[in-house]
């Protein structure tokens, strides 16, 4: 799972107003605005699986280096098209 950061003191302050407004809605309305909350973080979640999954690469490191060594294209003479 991952780590939550801490919240910082903007942030703090944000929470305590949003809830001094929030905390007078009826309890139908806090329920729909939790379960929003919810389905947001669960998207959020799964958002940072998908990127954390695409940064695991299935070649090694030194595969890797060697294909981008390989790939180099310095001291070779370019070839620029005129239109």
């Amino acid at each position: 799972m991952q780590k939550l950061r801490t919240i910082n003191y903007t942030e703090r302050n944000m929470i305590e107003s949003y809830y001094a407004v929030l905390n007078n809605l009826s309890v139908p309305c806090k329920i729909e605005l939790t379960e929003r909350l919810l389905k947001s973080l669960k998207n959020e979640t799964e958002n940072i699986a998908l990127i954390t999954d695409e940064f695991i690469p299935e070649k090694s490191a030194e595969q890797i280096i060697k294909e981008l060594r390989a790939h180099r294209n310095f001291g070779k003479t370019r070839i620029i098209e005129l239109f």
